[in-house]
């Protein structure tokens, strides 16, 4: 696929600092997403982790916070959120989770999870497909939100299957336990070394496969979000907006780069 496709046939491309080689071609780029998401319906948005970022959450794995976490805590982030780790060392487990993972209590959405509420209040929206275990989307009254690795507002009682928010994990004094049962509660999400749900998978791949416009935001193709959710879509409105370039990015029939809120607000300017 071209990086994009516009009548005037030029190619809209990056410098440093996400600088416009044309600046004209960007706002053009942008106006060609803008109509097909005005124009069309069905669109199946794959909200990518720097949606988060953007939010100063700072997502499971907090892959940007490697350094630090390790001489914080002694222990890299993927073993940190492994499932061994959870079952060998509990309390420096929840220690992570509720210092670095639930970093900011009670987030509030940004202007992209209103915009993309938008979406569904205009009837154009099937879907969310998120890594994201925050309820952001669900704060802000979207359904259909299908969180492929769980979420931080789920965590379980493994005995009589309470649910517990992050709220209650965030504040509990030391490891959190079932208030009925007093055992520790099971993390909401799922662990490194731990399988996904099948069923959400195999949900989400349906969905991606019948959608008209396929919405990439704040993720590259390749990313762990993307690689495997957009092999199954069969159209060509594949539209994609980040921060930077990414490799596999060609694989888009529309792209973008720069600010995500900037960008995503000319594109929901309809």
């Amino acid at each position: 696929m071209c990086l994009c496709t516009l009548d005037t046939d030029f190619v809209f491309h990056t410098m440093h600092k996400n600088v416009c080689r044309n600046e004209g071609s960007m706002e053009q780029v942008l106006e060609k997403m803008r109509d097909i998401i005005r124009e069309g319906g069905n669109i199946v948005v794959l909200a990518g982790m720097n949606i988060t970022y953007d939010m100063g959450l700072n997502g499971v794995n907090a892959e940007h916070l490697a350094y630090d976490v390790e001489q914080k805590y002694g222990y890299p982030n993927d073993e940190i959120v492994s499932s061994s780790f959870y079952t060998r060392r509990a309390p420096l487990f929840y220690k992570y989770y509720k210092e670095v993972i639930l970093n900011i209590d009670d987030p509030q959405p940004s202007p992209i999870h209103y915009g993309i509420y938008k979406l569904q209040q205009c009837s154009k929206l099937s879907a969310v497909v998120t890594r994201s275990v925050y309820s952001i989307y669900d704060k802000v009254g979207c359904s259909n939100v299908i969180k492929l690795h769980g979420s931080v507002d789920e965590n379980v009682c493994p005995r009589c299957k309470r649910l517990y928010d992050s709220h209650y994990i965030k504040h509990a004094k030391g490891i959190p336990v079932c208030e009925k049962c007093g055992i520790p509660l099971r993390p909401g999400f799922t662990l490194v070394g731990e399988m996904l749900d099948n069923g959400k998978i195999s949900k989400a791949s349906t969905i991606v496969e019948n959608a008209d416009i396929l919405l990439v935001l704040g993720a590259g193709i390749n990313s762990t979000l993307c690689r495997y959710m957009v092999k199954y879509y069969q159209g060509d409105k594949l539209l994609l907006l980040n921060d930077i370039e990414k490799v596999g990015d060609d694989r888009a029939d529309y792209r973008a780069y720069g600010n995500l809120r900037d960008m995503f607000a000319q594109v929901m300017d309809f």
